[in-house]
């Protein structure tokens, strides 16, 4: 909600400088581990904060024509920072210890704020803040209002759907890989580093080779790619539970993750009005990040019952039965509402256009009837605050979205 209403520059700006400073009060706390809670925990937050705003933000910087290459590189940049990271701090930690680990960490939050700066645009929305109090007032209503959108919008709703699904599937591989290698193959913190790597290494090979597909498929159809690869080496692999087997398997998750991740957040980029990304994205966020832990429950609850070949099978299959669900759910028409002005009823005039359960105001931009299998229907262009968008039906029932252009190509629509 909050990345809806405030500058989104300022949040990329402020969001580093808080988490630098809470490692500092993490420093200073020493052994003190009661006071370590609170500054670890506002951390973890502002990171999936940060996250979400810069996911709201991308579309703003970078053209359409882009988006999905750009979401690329964050994704593989972002991915190659964390396992470096990770393999530095694992070095250094004996030499530097846990004081010298957070300075460097409060360094490098404090560096990465400079990149920002070159940014001269406030990557603000058309919605007007309000006094905190009242911005708290509407955390609800407008975290309800953004899921309606989202739910009124299929390719964005189905896209989210389809990364929770993903990632709660990804919870319960990744809990079996390591209860497989520590049950039947005795393995340590070597056996989880090496699937940590196998993973790792998947998804760097994903997010270079990611942006291949764009000009052939489209984005649905990569991401039914990607689920029909993980469902049919998950029911391989599960015919015969090797070491071997295993890192092929989190190979294989590595690789298939970006194939999923870029093409859904580009949809729901280019799916969701500007006001809306942020709230979208929150959602999305938590919806990603809690299917990870479910996943998890779920393996600890049927590890002790199932065999891990039985559990490895039904992800597989669960997989495969999903590949042909996102394109099928992103050529779902959208349905919307109009509300007209009082007169004759061949004269009607769109005034407000209801979607998710909200109204705006319209201005017509042209309206004709067209024939369509023997049924008369009536089309209208229509200009929102975001977008034109061309609208069908008949009569007083939903009103069919075939068409939306989304800000700089709304211009370009009224010259056609």
């Amino acid at each position: 909600m909050f990345i809806d209403r405030w500058s989104r520059r300022r949040i990329l700006q402020w969001t580093p400088v808080v988490r630098a400073a809470m490692a500092v009060v993490t420093l200073l706390a020493g052994h003190a581990s009661a006071a370590l809670y609170g500054p670890a925990i506002v951390i973890v937050s502002l990171n999936r904060f940060y996250l979400t705003t810069a996911s709201a933000v991308m579309p703003a910087v970078v053209p359409d024509e882009d988006l999905l290459v750009a979401n690329s590189m964050a994704a593989a940049t972002g991915t190659l920072v964390t396992f470096l990271g990770l393999l530095a701090a694992t070095q250094a930690a004996h030499a530097l210890g846990t004081g010298g680990l957070l300075a460097l960490s409060a360094a490098g939050w404090l560096l990465s704020v400079w990149p920002i700066t070159a940014i001269r645009d406030p990557l603000a929305t058309s919605i007007p803040r309000a006094p905190a109090g009242e911005e708290l007032r509407r955390v609800v209503p407008d975290t309800v209002d953004g899921a309606r959108r989202l739910g009124a919008t299929p390719p964005a709703v189905g896209g989210v759907a389809t990364m929770t699904l993903d990632q709660l599937l990804f919870g319960v591989v990744t809990a079996l890989s390591i209860v497989v290698f520590k049950r039947e193959f005795s393995g340590g913190i070597a056996s989880y580093g090496r699937i940590i790597g196998a993973g790792g290494l998947g998804v760097l090979i994903g997010t270079v080779t990611v942006g291949a597909f764009e000009p052939r498929w489209t984005r649905p159809r990569i991401v039914a790619l990607a689920f029909a690869l993980g469902g049919v080496v998950c029911l391989a692999a599960s015919a015969s539970i090797t070491a071997p087997s295993v890192l092929f398997v989190s190979l294989t998750i590595g690789l298939i993750y970006p194939w999923k991740k870029v093409p859904v957040d580009t949809i729901v980029q280019e799916a969701i009005p500007d006001r809306y990304r942020g709230r979208a994205f929150a959602l999305y966020d938590l919806g990603f990040a809690l299917a990870r832990v479910v996943g998890a429950v779920i393996l600890a609850a049927v590890v002790d019952h199932a065999s891990a070949s039985l559990i490895l099978a039904v992800v597989g299959a669960v997989s495969l039965v999903w590949t042909p669900v996102l394109p099928w759910w992103s050529r779902r028409p959208a349905r919307v509402g109009l509300r007209f002005y009082a007169g004759a009823r061949g004269q009607e005039v769109p005034r407000e256009i209801v979607v998710g359960g909200r109204a705006e105001p319209v201005s017509v931009m042209g309206s004709w009837d067209e024939e369509r299998s023997g049924v008369r229907v009536r089309r209208f262009r229509l200009r929102t605050r975001d977008a034109i968008v061309d609208v069908v039906g008949s009569g007083d029932g939903p009103w069919t979205v075939e068409h939306e252009r989304w800000d700089a190509r709304a211009t370009e629509g009224e010259t056609t």
